[in-house]
């Protein structure tokens, strides 16, 4: 008897082919007459049926007739998944329920379909294209939280169809050649994404946030997982949508725990890449091996996949054995959660295709299907919290592989401090398994060399580097529960979730990390000096005779760093270190390198107990393609969070940034999507397993802390003179949260579409306290004095000055908002130094007398000091309004404080009186 993964393996073409098929289903949607079609100004008469054959180029169609596949001895072809999902026919009339074929079933919404289940869900109850239609020349793509980011630009759309339709056309025409399913499935699925990416599947608000790509993706996963359930047992075979369930399988293990195991930056990177190695191993076997299903969603948990209803035990076993090659440290646990709901008064047997299921039935069949939409919806969650279950204990005799670790001798030998698992030589930098482990990172960066993977290279002028962490709290997002608090101009009409939807809310914040963060607001730094994005390129005398790829250390006149070896036989290196730190020989790369020609240093490789003497000859401006790196490093990046290493000269005015597009991409939703950020500066010598620990307790703190506050609206005003489309309609609440925020916090709400003309009715609705209830009130229709509910978003700026600091990282957690602020104080602070308003020894003269008062005053007290103090030390009177209310209330709750040390201490900064830095 074949084993189950011997049925899928051979069954893979059809299984892949059918989930082909649904993809395409609405292909036709990808098209500029669907889009004008939908619109509310739309004046023709002729309605454009997006399923009809006739809309595709004869040469498709032939091809998409022509592909056929057969399941269970039922037959259709790729077209019919298009032409045969809805009803109408092109020649007139509309097919009977039971005129749909059998496989068809599996997406036709009158079958109760995963099309239907999935669209009907997207789009909850849209109104007429009259009533919330978008305009032809305005319509906008929007992110699951409402912020209109993507105008469809029509004159480029007929381009953009053709080259979509092409890629089908020509991916299926070589599938005809060579019959490579693998080949086919890449080129479709993943070639024309971003195609996908540029429709909707709805046009009309609100719905106009779920893309092609979304809908398409999630229902061809759902069609996918019935049809390898039905080729494993075709004698039980079923094309009735309701009778398939699910399970969610996801492959669980600690990621920040591994990463934090890296002793040296090549070490954690080095952890990260055998995580994104296990990542697309796992979802090679699961969506193409072995096709049960798809990916659904990953984080620092593990990846998760929505697949059949099938026994999984021998899959489970065989991912564990490749994930122990990729990396036994990983340790996973492969989880399976059931979703299932069964209830049998529904079936409906068809005796000839001229009959339509009856209306009584129909009736039974939608409850059935409303419970299977909850089970689905709750299953990502509901997984996502056996994961975390999972790895909280990560140390167990099923997960450890003795075998794996305990074959080594240990006569004469010390524990690795990368892996602590492993033996090494005396006085060595780790063992084997480790070190090879990080000169295969230091290799795929000299294919790269534009993204550092050096922590000197990252370093600011005063040695120093900054991790920014940054998590989103998703959970009630994944849940549904917060969709469902977007409103479609009514309560009767709430925003509907569905496995798109759901999928939208985490692509939007990956998106956000991704292309916010990373693409834009980092990558296009302006990185100050220039001379800091350099480097050198020189031989050492005599020759180290390390690997390439390797780095030894080197002390030049105290300072130290670790240049790559890039020719082993002439012992070439480059430098790793940013050239701010070599400032004492110049400040201009040909005087620095005029320097260090011929400079005599001291070396020392891994195999070297001692410093040995050597020289630095023909030093020169390394290649080209060495020059401009980026000086920030990307730890990792989830849809959830993110770590990512910078300069820590740069970090606020980087976290600013970020800020300030959060504030704007998710201005209607920001009291129900918190996103926390943490800056933790360290000396570029701190062991970086300290940092990135730091980090992991900060993330936990941070979901640790939130929670729902009440706040109270002190006042609300039109925002006036925005050039921001986005935010051209806005208003500004002031509100007051005692327990979030001493200080009052200032929030810009949106209520903006893409279209000048058009308000956003939909999204900007907040949660009101009324009598102990709960309602959601339009922005437009709050009035000072409302209690209104938030979840707050933090925000911590520490410098770690020794290794225990990172058990502090959970105190002084402040609003979000205080980035702003500190920006603020310092921008006047500094005004007042260039100017000689202040001196560097008043500011300093203030802030230790607060330091000192601080710990021996009462409150009543203090409060008294600190306005004398403002008044006699800084000049600064009650008169001076909101200054005054500023430089107090920064004093009360120490934000002055932290302003201060982290400018004139962190950052070294020194204001010349009367002149620049």
């Amino acid at each position: 008897m074949s084993s189950i993964l011997d049925k899928l393996k051979e069954s893979r073409d059809v299984i892949l082919l059918a989930e082909i098929g649904a993809y395409l289903h609405d292909l036709g949607k990808a098209t500029r007459e669907f889009i004008e079609y939908y619109s509310k100004d739309y004046s023709a008469q002729n309605k454009y049926m997006h399923h009809f054959p006739s809309i595709f180029p004869e040469k498709l169609r032939e091809i998409l007739k022509g592909i056929k596949l057969s399941i269970c001895r039922e037959e259709v072809s790729l077209m019919d998944f298009i032409e045969k999902h809805h009803p109408e026919k092109e020649e007139g009339g509309k097919r009977r329920d039971c005129e749909i074929p059998p496989i068809i079933r599996l997406l036709y919404a009158g079958w109760k379909g995963y099309d239907g289940i999935d669209s009907g869900l997207d789009k909850g109850k849209v109104m007429s294209r009259e009533e919330v239609g978008q305009r032809k020349d305005y319509t906008f793509i929007a992110t699951a939280f409402g912020y209109e980011f993507k105008k469809i630009e029509l004159d480029k759309i007929e381009d953009i169809t053709k080259n979509l339709w092409d890629i089908v056309k020509n991916a299926l025409d070589q599938f005809n050649k060579d019959k490579d399913i693998g080949k086919l499935r890449k080129k479709i699925i993943e070639g024309t994404e971003e195609y996908y990416r540029y429709f909707l599947g709805e046009t009309r608000r609100p719905a106009n946030d779920v893309t092609l790509w979304d809908h398409s993706y999630s229902v061809a996963t759902l069609v996918k997982c019935a049809v390898a359930k039905n080729v494993i047992d075709c004698s039980n075979a079923s094309f009735d949508p309701l009778d398939f369930n699910w399970n969610v399988l996801s492959i669980d293990f600690d990621v920040l725990g591994l990463l934090a195991k890296g002793v040296k930056l090549g070490d954690t990177l080095g952890y990260w890449s055998r995580i994104e190695e296990a990542f697309n191993k796992v979802k090679e076997m699961v969506e193409v091996k072995y096709p049960i299903g798809n990916e659904i969603y990953r984080d620092t948990t593990g990846i998760f996949f929505l697949v059949s209803d099938i026994d999984l035990e021998e899959l489970k076993n065989l991912i564990l054995e490749e994930l122990r090659k990729i990396e036994p440290e990983l340790m996973p646990k492969v989880v399976i959660e059931k979703i299932r709901y069964s209830n049998f008064n529904y079936g409906f047997t068809c005796k000839s295709k001229e009959e339509d299921i009856p209306k009584e039935i129909k009736q039974k069949r939608e409850d059935i299907e409303r419970k299977k939409k909850e089970e689905l919806k709750d299953s990502l969650p509901l997984a996502r919290e056996s994961a975390l279950q999972e790895i909280a204990y990560p140390i167990s005799y099923e997960r450890f592989y003795y075998n794996e670790f305990g074959k080594y001798d240990w006569k004469s030998k010390e524990i690795c401090p990368i892996c602590r698992l492993r033996p090494m030589d005396e006085n060595s930098d780790g063992c084997e398994y480790c070190l090879e482990r990080r000169r295969k990172r230091a290799s795929k960066w000299k294919e790269d060399p534009k993204n550092t993977i050096w922590l000197d290279e990252v370093s600011d002028k005063n040695d120093r580097i900054a991790l920014i962490v940054g998590c989103f709290i998703l959970d009630r997002w994944l849940d549904g529960s917060f969709i469902m608090k977007t409103l479609m101009i009514n309560d009767s009409d709430k925003k509907n979730t569905s496995p798109a939807r759901i999928r939208r809310c985490w692509e939007t914040t990956q998106e956000f990390i991704h292309s916010t963060i990373f693409d834009n607001i980092l990558k296009n730094w302006q990185w100050k000096p220039d001379i800091r994005r350099y480097r050198i390129q020189f031989k050492i005398e005599q020759n180290p005779d390390i690997p390439e790829e390797s780095t030894c250390d080197i002390d030049v006149d105290g300072i130290r760093f670790s240049p790559v070896c890039i020719d082993k036989r002439n012992g070439i290196f480059v430098s790793t270190i940013n050239l701010e730190l070599l400032s004492r020989y110049g400040n201009k790369l040909e005087e620095i390198l005029s320097k260090l020609d011929g400079k005599k240093i001291k070396i020392k490789t891994e195999k070297d107990r001692i410093w040995k003497e050597g020289k630095i000859v023909e030093a020169r401006p390394a290649e080209e393609r060495y020059q401009n790196y980026l000086p920030y490093v990307r730890i990792y990046d989830f849809p959830d969070q993110f770590m990512v290493l910078v300069p820590a000269y740069e970090s606020l005015d980087i976290a600013e940034s970020i800020l300030r597009e959060y504030e704007k991409q998710f201005s209607k939703v920001r009291d129900r999507l918190p996103l926390h950020l943490g800056i933790i500066a360290f000396h570029r010598k701190t062991p970086l397993y300290v940092a990135i620990d730091s980090g992991r307790r900060l993330l936990e703190t941070f979901k640790e802390r939130t929670e729902t506050k009440l706040a109270e609206i002190q006042d609300i005003q039109d925002v006036q003179e925005i050039e921001d489309v986005a935010l051209k309609k806005s208003k500004e609440l002031t509100i007051r949260a005692e327990s979030y925020s001493l200080t009052p916090l200032k929030w810009k709400i949106s209520y903006s579409t893409g279209d000048p003309a058009e308000e956003d009715r939909w999204y900007p609705y907040i949660r009101i306290e009324n009598n102990g209830c709960e309602e959601l009130r339009y922005i437009n229709e709050l009035k000072k004095g409302d209690k209104i509910k938030i979840e707050p978003s933090y925000f911590r700026l520490l410098y770690l000055e020794n290794t225990a600091d990172r058990f502090s990282v959970d105190e002084d957690l402040r609003p979000l908002d205080c980035i702003r602020r500190l920006k603020e104080l310092w921008e006047i602070i500094e005004d007042r130094l260039r100017s000689r308003t202040w001196s560097t020894s008043r500011v300093y003269a203030y802030w230790e007398e607060i330091k000192r008062r601080r710990k021996s005053y009462d409150g009543p007290t203090f409060e008294k000091f600190v306005k004398a103090a403002l008044v006699n030390i800084l000049k600064i009177k009650p008169q001076d309004g909101n200054l005054f209310d500023l430089f107090f209330q920064s004093t009360m709750d120490c934000s002055l404080d932290l302003c201060l040390y982290w400018n004139f201490q962190v950052r070294k900064i020194k204001v010349r009186e009367g002149g620049g830095i």
